[in-house]
């Protein structure tokens, strides 16, 4: 806890204090010496740290500092591992469809873990256009219907 919370903590406790030793207190003469007895107590409170909390400075940070990110970097961060996950997802369908090698890139819908499109890379993947036996389309359409999108928003590469 920062020093100037901690301050403040002992102002308010001393303030409750001084309630209920009001109440408890009997009328009188002696009522004014208890009271003038607090209020010199309270004085000596609340000045006994200032002169090391100039010298210091003041720390306004209650809640330490390093432990507060930013929102953004926070949701940057989830849309990143959401869109990780579904690629990687995809990949592993195709690859137990028979299509080992194909690189999948997602966009991801507003918010959630719906994609909006995808992207297909065939270079790294030793496919090339005049192969008999393996057809871009079958692979177009596993990812689409895999990720519920239609084959238009499916783009492919290479």
């Amino acid at each position: 806890m920062s020093s100037f919370a901690a301050w403040g903590l002992t102002i308010l406790g001393l303030a409750v204090t001084t309630t209920i030793a009001e109440m408890l207190l009997p009328q009188g003469k002696t009522r004014k010496v208890i009271r003038s007895c607090i209020a010199t107590v309270t004085v000596l409170l609340i000045v006994t740290p200032l002169p090391q909390m100039l010298k210091s400075g003041f720390d306004f940070d209650f809640f330490g500092g390093d432990g507060i990110e930013t929102d953004g970097k926070y949701i940057e961060y989830v849309d990143d591992a959401k869109r990780k996950m579904i690629e990687q997802s995809v990949e592993e369908y195709l690859r137990q469809s028979g299509y080992d090698g194909v690189i999948v890139s997602v966009e991801l819908g507003d918010g959630g873990f719906t994609a909006k499109s995808a992207s297909i890379k065939f270079d790294e993947t030793g496919i090339t256009e005049n192969d008999a036996h393996i057809h871009k389309s079958e692979i177009i359409k596993l990812v689409a219907e895999y990720l519920r999108l239609g084959e238009e928003a499916v783009m492919t590469y290479g």
